[in-house]
């Protein structure tokens, strides 16, 4: 079947064209504002960079990627999201000459016989500086409300592919341009910034008032237009930090975590029982018979393999608890002590000198850092997910579900009057009459609404919008 062309003769006969006969009854998909500013967008980007080229060589791509890095030399990643946001700074804030960006050299040279809206939307985007920008609210697929931390301003973006991406409380480094009534990006940088940044971008925002406070006592855009390499350079320094922060987790004695394995040789599985059940025995009271039940046997019934549990009274817990300190497994001839960290190794050396003294020759300690042991996790062949003893409770049990309601109330009823680090270690009440805690309590509730997109449990959600009106917000 073959096509008719918009320009082809009307196959009626009428000799007109298909496009001004019965072509024209046919409804055409509807284009919107936004999308006639994304294909004049495109359009000008290729007018600039190909005058770009012809003015200063194919070389400018290089030496402008360098600059855009901070480096002397980078290798140009194409084909990335980076090369995309790129391109944007090459455009409109790169100056080859040392004096203007491209694109106002661009609409210099082209003068008043340019195209209008060209011309409107190069203007436009010359003088929107980058700022950050945190996400409050998302329509996936067609638009997102963002802050801009810096500047105090709203935004309801038009935005069709990040806004199926990004979430409330997320952090980019981004330009808003607006044009025609409609806001959109001409570039956003594509790492997400961590919301834990949020309360250093506040500092940043200070220091910059204090330089240029604008005629209502905001930050104007002109001073952050002069402020974009610095603006620039603390995205990439933040993207570093995050890169190199490791989350350091500790054990309930507050050392680092780091696993270390024992490798004994013992004299007898007996003797090593007898002298170690101690460690177990002393904290929760259980009787040999008890420890020697959960035992590994022989066909006659002896212990060949024994889990001891190295236990120490919780000084915390009024209801008598205790804090597992590690597990010694006791074999024939062989004895393996796991404990996860450095203190807890040398302590417990001492306890087996003690208690077995020759009869018991440390051979060899294994140990792992807490990345190692998750990439072999990581490593491990999936299985199928099997329903957990607390999913099937809260599943089969009402009497389950209202307790564990009932302490989760009580947990966030106390949670507003508890001094928060996130807060600058305000409660969430006091952080609500503060200006810059109040701000910082926006973006911990958005972090909270985020988490509950990603969980199911409605246990394990955040009640948000009672929190806010208990807060006022």
């Amino acid at each position: 079947m073959n096509t008719i062309g918009r320009n082809d003769p009307c196959p009626c006969g009428s000799g007109k064209k298909y496009k001004k006969c019965h072509g024209a009854m046919i409804p055409r998909h509807p284009v919107s504002d936004y999308d006639r500013i994304r294909r004049l967008d495109g359009e000008t980007t290729d007018s600039i960079l190909r005058y770009g080229k012809q003015q200063f060589g194919e070389s400018i791509i290089e030496k402008a990627w360098n600059e855009y890095h901070f480096e002397k030399s980078v290798s140009i990643q194409f084909n990335t999201p980076e090369m995309d946001t790129f391109i944007w700074w090459l455009l409109y804030n790169y100056k080859p000459d040392g004096e203007s960006p491209l694109a106002k050299m661009f609409l210099d040279k082209k003068g008043a016989q340019g195209d209008d809206r060209q011309r409107r939307l190069i203007e436009s985007t010359i003088n929107t500086p980058y700022s950050f920008m945190q996400v409050t609210g998302v329509i996936p697929a067609e638009e997102l409300t963002m802050k801009d931390i810096l500047r105090l301003r709203e935004y309801k973006v038009q935005e069709r592919s990040a806004s199926t991406i990004l979430k409330p409380g997320y952090i980019i480094f981004a330009r808003v341009v607006e044009m025609d009534g409609i806001q959109f990006m001409m570039g956003s940088a594509p790492r997400v910034i961590d919301s834990g940044m949020f309360a250093g971008l506040l500092e940043m925002r200070k220091t910059l008032e204090k330089e240029v406070r604008g005629v209502d006592g905001r930050i104007p855009a002109e001073a952050l237009l002069e402020y974009e390499e610095e603006l620039r350079r603390t995205y990439f320094d933040i993207v570093e930090d995050m890169d190199n922060q490791t989350l350091e987790i500790r054990n309930t004695d507050g050392d680092p975590i780091l696993y270390h394995t024992l490798k004994y040789e013992i004299a007898s599985l007996e003797e090593a029982f007898h002298a170690l059940k101690g460690l177990e025995q002393n904290v929760n009271k259980a009787t040999d018979d008890e420890l020697l039940a959960r035992a590994e046997t022989d066909e006659n019934g002896h212990p060949v393999s024994i889990d001891i549990t190295w236990l120490k009274k919780s000084k915390k817990d009024a209801m008598g608890g205790s804090t597992t300190m590690g597990i010694l497994t006791i074999h024939e001839s062989t004895m393996e002590v796991e404990v996860n960290s450095e203190k807890r190794s040398k302590r417990i050396q001492k306890e087996i000198q003690k208690r077995l003294g020759n009869d018991a020759v440390l051979l060899r300690i294994e140990i792992e850092t807490q990345e190692q042991l998750m990439k072999k996790v990581d490593e491990l062949p999936s299985e199928p997910k099997e329903e957990t003893f607390h999913e099937r409770l809260m599943r089969e049990s009402p009497e389950a579900r209202e307790y564990i309601k009932t302490m989760m109330e009580e947990h966030w009823k106390n949670w507003l009057d508890s001094p928060i680090p996130a807060l600058r270690n305000m409660t969430p009440r006091k952080a609500a009459k503060h200006p810059e805690g109040r701000e910082l309590l926006e973006s911990l509730l958005l972090d909270f609404e985020t988490h509950n997109l990603a969980h199911d449990d409605e246990y394990s959600k955040v009640d948000t919008a009672k929190l806010r009106r208990e807060l006022g917000m």
